[in-house]
């Protein structure tokens, strides 16, 4: 039996809409913006919750199909431009991953856009409509979300941080894989 072919990434931005500055994707490639391998690479033995994730899939014996992996510093609303063109980016590289088994997402929970309150949604909407109703789909977020409704509708988990200060991203990646492991041997629905 081949191993379970697993997506990961995410785009992770804490927006507070009162600052005056926008966050362009200029602001993520300063701080963390990674395609495909290079997100193993970087990522792999960190603390972030997406590096967890990487070490759960491995000794898990996933096959890891990292997509598209972005991260700026907690600022101003993010412009529409770093944000559409970021969401494309992964969504291409989820594209092109299919067929999967299952589908890790590192998220913060409070991203705003200049077009969409919600960014959160709106990416997992889209990502659920490329990959259908039944992948299964496990997304870690920050405890200082603004969860809607329909984020929860698209995942099929959401595992968020335990702590704050924040010493758990790492903890809640591993626990997001290993949930997804069980929606897998259909442990769990």
């Amino acid at each position: 039996m081949s191993s379970p072919r697993i997506a990961l990434g995410g785009i992770i931005h804490e927006t507070h809409s009162f600052a005056a500055t926008p966050t362009m994707l200029a602001d993520f490639a300063a701080s963390q913006l990674y395609r495909g391998d290079e997100i193993l690479t970087r990522m792999r033995g960190t603390r972030a919750g997406i590096g967890g994730m990487i070490d759960a899939g491995a000794r898990l014996g996933w096959t890891l199909l990292p997509t598209l992996y972005a991260s700026a510093m907690p600022g101003g609303i993010v412009t529409a431009e770093a944000y559409e063109t970021m969401l494309a980016d992964l969504l291409a590289r989820l594209e092109a991953a299919l067929p999967l088994d299952g589908l890790l997402l590192a998220l913060h929970g409070a991203m705003v856009t200049a077009t969409e309150l919600d960014a959160e949604s709106h990416l997992l909407r889209a990502v659920r409509r490329l990959v259908g109703p039944e992948l299964p789909i496990v997304v870690e977020l920050d405890m200082h979300g603004n969860i809607g409704l329909e984020t929860v509708e698209q995942a099929d988990v959401l595992v968020a941080f335990d702590t704050n200060p924040h010493i758990d991203p790492y903890d809640r990646g591993v626990e997001a894989a290993e949930i997804l492991a069980r929606l897998l041997r259909r442990e769990v629905k």
